[in-house]
């Protein structure tokens, strides 16, 4: 199994539409066992095939307590409300912003063997799923930002279990020229300098980050997502 580099905005592939997959052979797993290994690597819950330069309908799931799992050709057959969450995205390193999604969905895949999968989901898992499939489609999570919204540059610390991204989270706002200056900060692994360099000054190009003296008000009930 490989780490593999993680794509960051505004890199095309993160705005392409990836491709179904029409056979699960040796390539496809191998393809789903580094990827888990990179999403396991960047602590993360989620991880679209796209953010890793590959155009092929798969995403990667890591729960805390749960086994990983690979989700081949995943689709959304049914939304049920809408909530506000704070959400962040592995291909907006440090950054969160806060977004609208569904309360619950139905959704279908296979699994790395072939096996049909339905899934019945809420609240994290629900979030997670939706995230990750936008991803797949092209849509990225700052799409969702409520109106006059921003992203946040932050700093993550999790405690005890490092993927614990929805209790208990310190966040700590941080100033961008920090980010530039402290690069090693970012997983060399995962991360090239001059993609976070790129995505850096497209947020700012953007003007996609909120003002230092803004803050983020999110009700007690929304969850903090750190890394989609």
């Amino acid at each position: 199994m490989s780490i593999l580099q993680i794509r960051t905005f505004p890199d095309p592939v993160l705005r392409s539409r990836a491709k179904q997959v029409s056979e699960i052979n040796d390539d496809i797993k191998n393809l789903t066992s580094d990827m888990i290994e990179t999403l396991i690597e960047a602590k993360g819950l989620g991880l679209a095939a796209n953010q890793v330069g590959i155009l092929k309908r798969i995403i990667v799931l890591n729960f805390p307590e749960k086994k990983p799992m690979a989700l081949i050709n995943p689709e959304i057959t049914k939304k049920i409300g809408r909530r506000t969450v704070e959400e962040g995205c592995l291909s907006f390193p440090n950054h969160t912003g806060v977004v609208e999604r569904s309360l619950k969905i139905k959704a279908k895949a296979l699994d790395e063997h072939g096996g049909r999968l339905y899934f019945d989901s809420e609240d994290l898992f629900a979030q997670v799923l939706e995230h990750e499939i936008d991803h797949l489609n092209g849509i990225l999570f700052i799409d969702h930002l409520k109106k006059h919204e921003k992203l946040h540059a932050r700093k993550f610390e999790y405690p005890d279990q490092t993927h614990q991204h929805d209790l208990k989270i310190q966040v700590e706002v941080v100033k961008d020229e920090e980010l530039n200056e402290n690069h090693s900060k970012y997983n060399e692994k995962l991360y090239s300098e001059i993609r976070v360099e790129k995505m850096l000054e497209a947020l700012e190009k953007g003007n996609l980050l909120v003002d230092l003296s803004s803050s983020t008000n999110v009700k007690e009930d929304e969850k903090l997502v750190g890394n989609l």
